[in-house]
């Protein structure tokens, strides 16, 4: 069956930014390119791969006849980003759907979430860095797993990319698991939307390293081509 709508996830790269002019995102293009009617887009900023992966498979369980008529958009962020859900309900206004709220946070952001990852680092001798791979990953598999179960077609591509994968032997079993994830609906998987945005010069401004309108355009464009290429609105 054809799906007839789109559902988005991903970090602030699937996201609109008004105040530097950019009123559109990669989904809401594909959503025109494609024809589908939106479903349901769940990006926002800063969030990590876990979240992604959790909340995409609520919203199919709370939502199983829609789930079942949509084409799937993920957007796989940084490794580099810990996802925790919350006793505050942070943010629940925005995702009413979602009885758990989260919160992520980034091990090397100058916050005060900083002292307890570097009390992990130094004190407990924990590699923080390997473990957010593997759970990045892991969240990148599973979600994976579940589309094959239910039968739902997707595409994913990276958003941001973590190129440490690929110098620091350190991460030789991350690598292994990367090896292991399905590329046949991985679009470009040897780079990332914000590669693409610093290589051509297509951020929203100069203090500000997202997509321009044109950088949402461009890599909109190619992956309909990828899209298309490899039938991938049918399972």
């Amino acid at each position: 069956m054809q799906p007839t709508h789109i559902f988005t996830n991903g970090c602030s790269f699937l996201t609109t930014r008004p105040k530097e002019g950019v009123n559109t995102h990669v989904g809401m293009l594909l959503a025109d390119s494609l024809q589908l009617e939106t479903a349901r887009h769940l990006g926002g900023g800063g969030r990590g791969n876990k979240r992604l992966s959790i909340t995409t498979k609520v919203w199919c369980e709370k939502n199983p006849e829609l789930a079942a008529k949509c084409f799937f958009v993920i957007g796989i962020t940084t490794g580099q980003r810990f996802d925790f859900p919350t006793f505050d309900q942070y943010k629940t206004h925005k995702f009413p759907e979602l009885a758990t709220s989260w919160k992520t946070f980034k091990p090397h952001a100058p916050k005060e979430a900083e002292k307890f990852f570097k009390h992990l680092y130094t004190a407990l001798k924990l590699d923080i860095d390997k473990m957010l791979q593997y759970e990045s990953l892991e969240a990148t598999l599973n979600l994976q797993n579940y589309f094959k179960l239910k039968k739902y077609p997707y595409v994913m591509y990276k958003t941001i990319s973590d190129p440490d994968i690929k110098v620091d032997l350190k991460f030789k079993d991350v690598q292994l698991l990367w090896d292991s994830v399905d590329k046949s609906r991985y679009f470009k998987p040897e780079t990332s939307h914000r590669n693409w945005t610093d290589e051509h010069n297509q951020h929203c401004s100069p203090d500000d390293y997202h997509p321009s309108a044109e950088g949402h355009q461009d890599w909109a464009k190619q992956l309909k081509k990828f899209i298309d290429a490899n039938n991938l609105l049918t399972i």
